[in-house]
């Protein structure tokens, strides 16, 4: 496996493919579903509503999810075009600026506008702030980035195409045992996200043969780590004892209060003596690379962190640069989501002959996913609407070149629909 790596502004610099094939198959197959509906309704335009974190602590995942629905709506209306259906596209972008308050609030705006299917909000927050009223209300929400596991019910109005925090937790722990971890101390945020995920990744790791110590929960609005780490150094120290030939390893579940973690715990050897693994929250999280002290540390204890793997198909590796070339932002796999999302709900309009039939739409949605292989793979959906098959999670790390540090993806926990789910490791070792 090549490594795939990003320079200093997260560019990138090498990539891998499976092939272009598979991935063009998805305009064909969708269009033998619903093709005779779009034939018999030509010159139709249809209007859908996009909630994107466009400032807050979410703003760069929300410009380039922007910029994925805006190159949508430019390809699928280029589509209608050159295929003489005629009509038009649009996303109407209302900015929920990271608050789930002011996704609720943009989440009515749209809804006064008639506006009836929705891509986003992006993250989890927002998608338990809006769900109740898109539920009452008749109104699709299409979700790129939510993930937790809590938010998954059968019938809801909530459809979504990341992979849930269940199968990040399935990744990391096989991370941990595959590098000879026999003991784990979870750090984390105790907030809805933090408490979900650390309880699965607790449940996974035990079911996989290892040990798990009771860890260290800290509140979202804490500034001063010190008696966390002290807790969690304590604990470090015990489960070193007891790992009998394995080794100990922590456990990282939050975001941005990494860096103050990192920076406090890098003046305190028995940290530094074992692995660090990380959540989604720390993968490719520029400001651990830009805070040299941090960073460093991070280097040390080989911080290794999942993300929503990339697509290996060339089609992905084609839209992913489009992206970054139009917002000069390494785009995340949600941004993908975001452009295959767009695609389904246009399909999905066209064998319906528009959004207007709301209980129609919702039922052919699934159908269509289920027959769509987009940029980030099949978009099939389960009982509860979310994505069902082709996950994959990369494993990113920070490496220094000439005193400057970039992301490194280290390994890859890849599925394949049909085949077993592998591990593959990539350069250095633990």
């Amino acid at each position: 496996m090549k490594v795939l790596a990003t320079d200093g502004k997260g560019r990138l610099t090498a990539t891998v493919g499976r092939g272009l094939a598979a991935a063009c198959a998805s305009l064909a197959v969708v269009l033998a579903l619903c093709g005779a509906a779009a034939a018999q309704k030509t010159g139709s335009n249809y209007a859908f509503g996009a909630l994107l974190p466009l400032s807050g602590a979410l703003a760069e995942r929300g410009k380039t999810s922007k910029a994925a629905l805006e190159l949508a709506q430019a390809d699928i209306n280029a589509y209608l075009a050159a295929s003489g259906y005629g009509g038009q596209v649009s996303f109407a972008v209302e900015n929920t600026g990271s608050s789930p308050q002011q996704a609720l609030e943009k989440l009515k705006a749209l809804a006064s506008r008639g506006i009836r299917v929705i891509v986003g909000p992006y993250d989890d927050d927002a998608v338990d702030a809006c769900l109740d009223f898109a539920d009452k209300n008749n109104i699709l929400l299409v979700s790129q980035g939510s993930s937790r596991p809590s938010l998954a019910k059968k019938g809801d109005n909530l459809f979504r195409l990341s992979p849930s925090d269940t199968y990040q937790a399935e990744a990391v722990t096989s991370l941990m045992r595959q590098e000879g971890v026999a003991v784990v101390v979870p750090l984390w945020r105790g907030d809805r996200t933090g408490d979900d995920l650390t309880v699965h990744v607790k449940a996974r790791f035990k079911q996989l043969g290892g040990t798990v110590m009771p860890g260290s929960r800290f509140s979202p609005d804490r500034k001063d780590f010190t008696p966390i780490l002290d807790d969690l150094s304590r604990q470090v120290s015990q489960a070193q004892k007891s790992a009998k030939g394995g080794k100990a390893a922590i456990y990282f579940a939050g975001g941005e209060e990494i860096v103050p973690i990192l920076k406090a715990a890098s003046k305190r050897p028995e940290l530094a003596a074992v692995p660090w693994y990380g959540c989604d929250g720390t993968a490719m999280y520029d400001p651990i690379a830009k805070d040299p002290e941090s960073a460093a540390f991070a280097m040390k204890v080989r911080l290794a962190s999942p993300r929503y793997g990339e697509g290996g198909a060339n089609v992905y590796s084609l839209t992913e640069k489009r992206i970054q070339d139009k917002t000069d932002v390494f785009p995340d796999t949600q941004s993908l989501a975001a452009y295959d999302a767009a695609w389904a709900l246009f399909f999905t309009a066209q064998a319906v002959g528009g959004a207007g039939d709301f209980a129609r739409f919702k039922q052919l949605l699934p159908q269509v996913c289920e027959r769509m292989y987009g940029v980030t793979g099949w978009l099939a959906l389960n009982e509860h609407g979310d994505r069902r098959e082709d996950w994959d999670f990369d494993f990113w790390v920070l490496g220094n070149e000439g005193g400057k540090y970039f992301w490194q993806k280290a390994a890859r926990y890849q599925f394949e629909p049909g085949t077993a789910k592998e591990l593959f490791l990539g350069s250095g070792k633990r």
